[in-house]
């Protein structure tokens, strides 16, 4: 008999809709899954977001782009004579100064230390190592008492999987820092400038 086995109801009708189950006419429709909402970041603390403020790496940031980049950020204190990182060694993160004076140094001839630049607060270095993976091509010391913030390529490639627009500019930003140090730049200084101070 017509119908038998069709799982239809007697004297009813199935309503079909692309992309949708059949079902019987009258059914109430199943209710949607609930938006999976991206994880939430850890609070920024607010000394970290003054630093990025202050940085002209972040001049064009809204302040829900600071905050998103200040959640993975970490503060950290050295002091006079500590290397933030040294020539050769591998680059993995970048850094805000927030107080205290940087010396940048390389290797010269016979192996003694050629002090390139003096950085303050405000200054931001090692921006390359978000870009590549590859050595350090210089020295950065503590001249003084100094707190960076650091921010690690490990820590923004995660943070693109949930948020990837502030990832995105964060990169533009640093395409544009080092651009702009090779302009005008003493010839001494090219290598280590078109480095971005990996």
């Amino acid at each position: 008999m017509a119908g038998e086995g069709s799982g239809a109801p007697k004297g009813g009708a199935w309503v079909v809709r692309p992309g949708v189950p059949a079902r019987p006419a009258g059914a109430a429709d199943e209710p949607a899954p609930p938006p999976v909402a991206a994880p939430a970041l850890p609070p920024a603390a607010p000394e970290v977001i003054k630093a990025l403020q202050a940085a002209s790496l972040f001049k064009n940031f809204t302040e829900t782009g600071l905050q998103l980049i200040a959640s993975v950020a970490q503060e950290k204190s050295l002091p006079p004579g500590t290397p933030l990182f040294v020539e050769n060694m591998l680059g993995e993160a970048l850094y805000v100064i927030a107080a205290g004076n940087v010396l940048i140094n390389v290797r010269g001839q016979g192996g003694r230390e050629q002090t390139l630049l003096r950085l303050g607060p405000g200054d931001s270095l090692g921006e390359a190592a978000l870009l590549r993976v590859g050595p350090r091509l210089c020295s950065a010391v503590a001249e003084s008492a100094v707190t960076v913030v650091e921010i690690s390529r490990r820590d923004i490639a995660q943070l693109q999987k949930t948020r990837p627009q502030a990832c995105l500019k964060l990169l533009m930003g640093v395409v544009e820092v080092l651009g702009s140090r090779t302009k005008d730049a003493d010839p001494d200084l090219k290598r280590f400038l078109t480095s971005g101070i990996r």
